[in-house]
């Protein structure tokens, strides 16, 4: 008993003594914490007084909502509402920022259109400001005095007169004589119209011949005009006509007289002027080219020095065609027939030609 006495108090007071040397050290720490600790200043008072303020506000409505009645289900119903009110505008706006955002990318589009548009603008006025400098350094070029072509009082050309023509065109006047080709066409003709006849059709009078066309092109192509002008002579076919025709197609190199040798006495179309003279009823026609007029004013002294009654139309023409009026052909095909117009407009009586 003794030894257990011993024991248990000696473990006693070891437990006591441990507890004051704990208790003194914790003492120690606490007066050092507190040493160590530095004194507030008067804001970091007043930013705690502001947070308790704060708490006991929020302490007071929890209080306050403690105390209250709890909701019906009436008012729990209307807050039910107002949520699901709540989201449906939340998912509109939702839908709205959507839009929105696909307007910004359209924005952005359009602006980099515009500013594409903006640079083409400014590159074009560039090239225009260069095109005005060089408008401007470009010396001014007095236009020729233009060449004045009057009609003094036209009068018809007579029923018996013979008419020659002169194609000028290409700064060149070309003479055609559109009485030879058919004088030799019809005396070859006459020699070989058996060979081409394909019908005798009896009536009062003289009988009518038809001849085959065919052939009579065919037997022509090989016949020589002698056309002294260096002019090509072709008898043309007539697909829906009855009547042939002759090309006189004159030669834009040679044949003609030019601007330059019309300048020169003893043009050969001034010889020719001079030749025509000779026949009283011979007139001459000048179908005039409109790049030409300087040329036709040339060779139109020649007509009104050798006394040759003339006059001049503005004509296209590289070549004129004469029709053979003695000699009926067979139609190749029988011509379509013509288109009805619904709405005809009105159009004036043609211009016969005219001397001057």
């Amino acid at each position: 008993m003794d030894s257990l006495m011993d024991a248990l108090t000696n473990v006693v007071a070891a437990l006591i003594l441990v507890l004051i040397l704990v208790q003194a050290d914790v003492t120690q720490k606490v007066e050092a914490f507190i040493k160590d600790l530095e004194p507030a200043t008067e804001e970091q008072l007043q930013l705690t007084r502001l947070e308790i303020e704060k708490l006991k506000a929020l302490l007071d409505r929890k209080q306050k909502l403690i105390e209250e009645d709890p909701p019906t289900p009436k008012e729990i119903e209307q807050q039910k509402l107002a949520l699901s009110l709540l989201e449906k505008n939340l998912k509109e706006n939702q839908d709205l920022l959507a839009d929105v955002e696909q307007l910004r990318k359209l924005e952005q589009q359009l602006r980099k259109e515009r500013d594409a548009e903006k640079q083409l603008t400014v590159t074009v006025q560039d090239e225009i400001a260069k095109l005005l400098a060089m408008l401007d350094a470009t010396p001014v070029l007095n236009a020729p005095p233009p060449d004045e072509v009057t009609i003094p009082n036209s009068r018809p050309i007579p029923e018996s007169a013979e008419v020659y023509y002169a194609l000028v065109f290409n700064g060149t006047a070309h003479l055609i004589d559109p009485f030879s080709p058919v004088k030799m066409f019809m005396d070859e003709f006459q020699q070989n119209k058996s060979k081409f006849r394909i019908e005798r059709i009896k009536q009062q009078g003289a009988d009518r011949y038809i001849y085959d066309q065919n052939k009579i092109v065919e037997h022509y192509k090989t016949f020589d005009f002698r056309n002294p002008r260096k002019q090509k002579v072709t008898v043309l076919p007539n697909k829906y006509g009855t009547r042939l025709q002759i090309q006189i197609l004159p030669d834009p190199k040679e044949g003609g007289t030019t601007t330059e040798q019309l300048r020169q006495p003893g043009s050969v179309f001034e010889k020719a002027m001079n030749g025509i003279a000779i026949n009283r009823r011979a007139v001459i026609m000048f179908w005039v080219n409109p790049d030409s007029f300087n040329t036709y004013l040339l060779a139109r002294k020649f007509a009104d020095k050798a006394g040759v009654p003339a006059g001049w139309e503005v004509r296209w023409n590289t070549d004129y065609r004469v029709t053979i009026q003695d000699v009926e052909v067979r139609r190749l095909e029988e011509p379509p027939p013509p288109k009805e117009d619904e709405k005809p407009k009105p159009t004036p009586p043609p211009l016969a030609p005219k001397l001057d």
